[in-house]
This record gives structure tokens, C-alpha cells and sequence, in this order.
């Protein structure tokens, strides 16, 4: 075994238009690409808050990423996982490094990193999980042809965004988002906390026969999102208010029914996977998505969904489709092919960056 070596490569990419998160208007992703060296072989992780969402800033994560870079004994790998360990007040700082490892494991097993999360002989990955068709388009009478083009490229389960405009529109905008798809395909809200509870439950009373599987952050906070769900006619999932462990437990012991858990958020492939089997012992559902990533932290999300579908079966369709909304990339993907995402071929997330992206 040759020295360990890690080494940080900061990347800034552009958007293909303005994302407003959180009331901050983001035209950029920026962070961290981790490259963790050893026996000739490379393993990545990313490691990018998003302005507006995240707890802890770039600058935060850069100095939580510096003390493992001043901190790491090259020669002694436990050192690594109890650095690794001992990341919890910076969770994107966490998910590079401990993404980065995971993927060097597995690619110096010539496995797979779904496969190396699985670690199970009997249970073998799929190669491909179906990913929903994420909509914002904000008129009513253009929702239907856009629900209609997702359906024509494949995809079965579409999340509508809401909260953005008037509830009357919203509402409006549902009803022809579910007539649009038909009765087979899966509609899911999402409205990043935007409402309060009470325009939170006239909403979700006045479309609740337009079949909607869940509704995304209702309101803000996890302890609002459990009580509202108590009322609600249609089941509410936690998503941005949920930026810890702590966070999902609680979630889960409030009755909350469905998690949606962002790898690169929450500290990395083995904080996710120990969050969706607490789920799944409470009965609750795991969507897995991105957190608008490059290729690299959107790999890593891939192949931890795959091995959440293996371990826990019958889950539905991924957020992943987000690759479309940077201009550039430091890597390729496979394109969504009938609704679905197919795992890149090769070992550990099966793709190299570019480092034309990074500075």
C-alpha cells in the first residue's frame, strides 16, 4: 500500500439561468473536488454548499476540508475514517472526503460503488433507477404541454415546483399537471417551505383528488412539516429542513412518512444509506437526490440510490434529473434514457473530472 495523499481542486461552474433558493439568487455552483490518492489509483468526492441553503458556507467547508488535508497521517487509513468520523459540524466538507474514500475502496475492489455500498454477495445492483421530471414552468395554461413532453421522454413520475406564485394558480397549475399525466404516472409538489400552514393545508385540501403521492416542504421545519402532515389529506416529505442525522430521526419519530435525503448535504454515502434504513425500519419512504452537483457529486448520489433501491426495495423514482441546469460540467453522465438514470461503466462512480472546471 502506497501513501495516502488527498488534495483539494476548487471548481466553479456556471448556471444555464439564475436559481433563487432561500432568497439568495445563485448563477454559480462552487466548491471542492476530493481527490484521494493512493496505490495508483484516484477516488473523488465533492464537497459544494449551496448559498441560501446550506448551514455551513464555502469558506466553512474549505477550513473543515483543510484540517483532514493538515491532519491526515499518509500511512495509517483508520487515522483517515476517524477524521472522517469526527466531520459532523461540516457536513459538505464530510460527504468530499468520506465520498472520496468510498470511492477509492471501491474502485481498488474493481467493484462498483453501488456494489461496495451494498457489500452484500446475494444482493446485486442495478445497473439503472428511474428519476422524476422536475417542472417549474409558472403559467397554468403551458403546464399541461410541459407535463406532456416529460411524459414523451419517458418519465412516469414528474415533481411539480409550487409556492412561487398565488395558491389560486398553484392550485390551477396541479390540476393540469395531473390531467396532463393520466392516472398511471406519479405527482409529486415541492414547495421549498414557501407557505405557511394554513395556505400550506387549503392548498393541499382543495387538490387533494388529483392523486398526489407527497408534497416537499410544505412549510419550513421539521416539527411544522410532522404536525401538518397529521391534517394534511396528502402526505408531506421532509427535504431541506432536514440537514442532519439528528434531523431524519427526528423527522421519522414525529410520523413524518417520507425522507428526502441529499447525499452531499447530509455528510456523505454512509450518513445516507444509515438514514434510508432508519426509514425504512419506521415504515417511511427514501427519495435520493441531488443537490444540484457536478458529475462528480451527482455520481456519488446515483450510486447511493441505486444501493438504497437494493437494500431497500420497491422505493420510487429519484431526484437526480439535474444535470441540465449547469452550462458546463467537469465530467459526463449518462443522458436519462425512458425515465431513467444508468450508472456510468467502470469502478467507484465510474467518472474522472476534468479539471478544466476547477481553478
Amino acid at each position: 500500500m502506497t501513501a495516502l495523499r488527498i488534495e483539494l481542486h476548487p471548481f466553479r461552474l456556471a448556471l444555464t439561468a439564475p436559481l433563487v433558493t432561500g432568497g439568495v439568487s445563485i448563477r454559480f455552483r462552487a466548491g471542492f473536488l476530493v481527490a484521494l490518492r493512493a496505490d495508483g489509483i484516484t477516488g473523488w468526492g465533492e464537497a459544494s454548499p449551496l448559498p441560501g441553503w446550506s448551514r455551513t458556507s464555502l469558506l466553512e467547508t474549505e477550513a473543515g476540508l483543510r484540517r483532514v488535508l493538515d491532519g491526515l497521517d499518509a500511512s495509517d487509513e483508520t487515522a483517515l475514517e476517524t477524521l472522517i468520523g469526527a466531520m459532523q459540524d461540516t457536513p459538505h466538507a464530510r460527504a468530499g472526503v468520506a465520498g472520496a474514500w468510498a470511492d477509492l475502496q471501491a474502485r481498488r475492489a474493481g467493484r462498483s460503488l453501488a456494489d461496495y455500498l451494498v457489500a452484500e454477495p446475494n444482493r446485486v445492483p442495478a445497473r439503472a433507477v428511474a428519476v422524476n421530471a422536475l417542472i417549474a414552468e409558472p403559467e397554468p395554461s403551458r403546464v399541461e404541454q410541459t407535463v406532456r413532453n416529460a411524459a414523451d421522454a419517458g418519465f412516469q413520475t414528474v415533481k411539480l415546483k409550487v409556492g412561487a406564485a398565488d395558491p389560486a394558480i398553484d392550485i390551477e397549475r396541479i390540476r393540469r399537471a395531473r390531467a396532463a399525466m393520466g392516472d398511471e404516472a406519479e405527482l409529486r409538489l415541492d414547495a421549498n417551505g414557501a407557505w405557511d400552514e394554513r395556505t400550506a393545508l387549503e392548498v393541499l385540501e382543495r387538490v387533494q383528488n388529483s392523486d398526489i403521492a407527497y408534497c416537499e416542504e410544505p412549510v419550513a421545519g421539521v416539527e411544522a412539516i410532522a404536525a401538518l402532515g397529521q391534517r394534511s389529506p396528502i402526505a408531506v416529505a421532509v427535504d431541506e429542513s432536514m440537514r442532519s442525522q439528528a434531523d431524519a430521526v427526528q423527522a421519522l419519530d414525529l410520523g413524518v412518512s417520507n425522507l428526502i435525503v441529499k447525499p452531499q448535504a447530509l455528510g456523505g454515502p454512509d450518513v445516507a444509506l444509515s438514514i434510508a434504513a432508519r426509514a425504512h425500519e419506521a415504515g417511511a419512504r427514501v427519495t435520493v437526490t441531488s443537490f444540484l452537483d457536478s458529475a462528480v457529486g451527482l455520481a456519488h448520489a446515483l450510486h447511493i440510490a441505486v444501493a438504497v433501491d437494493t437494500i431497500v426495495p420497491h422505493q420510487r423514482a429519484h431526484g437526480l434529473a439535474t444535470w441540465e441546469l449547469l452550462a458546463a460540467d467537469v465530467a459526463d453522465l449518462p443522458p436519462v434514457s425512458a425515465g431513467a438514470m444508468s450508472l456510468p461503466p467502470g469502478h467507484g462512480i465510474g467518472v474522472a473530472p476534468v479539471l478544466w472546471g476547477t481553478d
